[in-house]
């Protein structure tokens, strides 16, 4: 009796965690579907930039939109002002601890390896989601970028390159065409082989 009864117990318990369970993940789907629409942070235990699944938007091989913006000096800039280099078109904010991570290796791959491979370095803030220009110029000085860092005031550089993971970076070849879309930071020798 005692044996049959403790078999009912163990049973209960485990439908039980089976539901807790199930309910639990339909808690994180439904908020992963609420999240679609929103920034988020690019989980720091990636030590490397994974590429993006192909969702449809700006895919390999696509043209990639022109857009005017200005850099945090305040200079006018185009994309297209960059034909016939390559560009890494990074997004990225400053309270984002992947895109912080990321920085000093875009400057050093900017410093020793950028020109040798024709390559531009943008790095758009997008400062609609950040902490205003001020903090924007403060984080260039401090860690002492001197590739162009862009403004998206706007929030529509962004929007238009689904850029609602940061960081992402969309790899441009000469011509403007997407060569690769890339979510997560990235380092130097990963900038590197990717810009051969």
């Amino acid at each position: 009796m005692v044996k049959r009864i403790l078999a009912l117990l163990l049973i209960g318990a485990l439908i039980t965690i089976l539901l807790i369970n199930v309910l639990e993940d339909k808690k994180e789907r439904e908020r992963q579907q609420a999240l679609q629409h929103t920034y988020e942070v690019q989980p720091a235990e990636n030590d490397k930039a994974q590429v993006a699944p192909s969702d449809g938007l700006l895919e390999e091989g696509e043209q990639a939109p022109d857009f005017d913006t200005v850099t945090v000096e305040g200079e006018n800039v185009s994309l297209s002002d960059y034909q016939g280099k390559k560009v890494i078109l990074n997004f990225w904010t400053t309270w984002c601890p992947p895109c912080i991570e990321e920085m000093p290796h875009m400057q050093k791959y900017y410093e020793e390896d950028a020109e040798n491979q024709n390559v531009e370095i943008l790095a758009v803030n997008l400062t609609t989601r950040d902490n205003g220009i001020r903090r924007v110029e403060s984080f260039k000085k401090d860690y002492g970028l001197t590739f162009p860092v862009l403004l998206d005031e706007s929030g529509r550089l962004g929007e238009t390159f689904y850029a609602f993971t940061i960081p992402t970076t969309y790899l441009l070849d000469e011509e403007g065409k997407v060569t690769k879309k890339l979510m997560g930071p990235m380092d130097q020798e990963m900038m590197k082989d990717l810009m051969k």
